[in-house]
């Protein structure tokens, strides 16, 4: 399955569902499925799922990934009863602190808020990747501070957004913030290179603003 493809089928699909004003732009979802792919993403922690865009990007894309997520928005919770299609594949809490002690996870997407977003790092391993949609400088900020050795940096597109959906054709179609707690030399290398190509891009958009 081509994760482009996905990730465009999965962002038109939500921008026409109820709530669709908070949900994950079409390159953000693109980051994250090449993310599952890159690193060979076997479960996934997702802070804050929302109406299920992203949620419902993964499963799709992967049907052996196993997926947990919180929330605790009434509205969010109803939605994504009818919004994903493979439901019950998502083990899911009201927040963090309520996932079990011992549990660790590949890819932590951050995509809202929870009050004891600290409890990501009991979740962590070696191997960890962290995502987080949009920019939510509060949670970078405090993400960073947890880990010793981070390595951070933006993940952007290079195009505007699609002309439907919640998002304006005028801006350019967002991405989010790449962490990694304890890098590896894979994950240096992927880092270094992805500093570049965001660094082009901004040259890019300064360019044809």
């Amino acid at each position: 399955m081509d994760l482009n493809k996905k990730a465009e089928e999965t962002y038109s699909k939500f921008s026409s569902i109820d709530g669709n004003q908070n949900i994950a732009n079409e390159y953000a979802l693109k980051c994250i499925l090449g993310l599952i792919e890159t690193f060979k993403i076997k479960n996934v922690l997702e802070v804050g799922i929302g109406i299920g865009c992203i949620a419902d990007a993964i499963l799709e894309y992967s049907p052996t990934i196993e997926y947990t997520a919180t929330e605790a928005n009434e509205f969010c919770l109803n939605a994504i009863q009818k919004n994903i299609a493979q439901i019950n594949r998502i083990s899911l809490y009201a927040d963090l602190s309520q996932i079990p002690e011992g549990k660790t996870y590949d890819l932590i997407i951050i995509d809202g808020t929870d009050e004891s977003l600290e409890e990501v790092k009991r979740m962590c391993t070696e191997n960890s990747v962290i995502f987080i949609e949009g920019g939510r400088s509060l949670q970078l900020k405090m993400l960073k501070s947890l880990f010793q050795t981070v390595l951070h940096t933006e993940m952007i597109s290079n195009y505007k957004n699609p002309n439907y959906g919640p998002f304006s054709a005028e801006n350019w179609s967002g991405g989010g913030q790449l962490i990694f707690p304890y890098p590896n030399n894979k994950m240096k290398l992927f880092y270094f290179i992805e500093k570049i190509r965001t660094y082009l891009k901004r040259k890019y958009r300064n360019f044809k603003n």
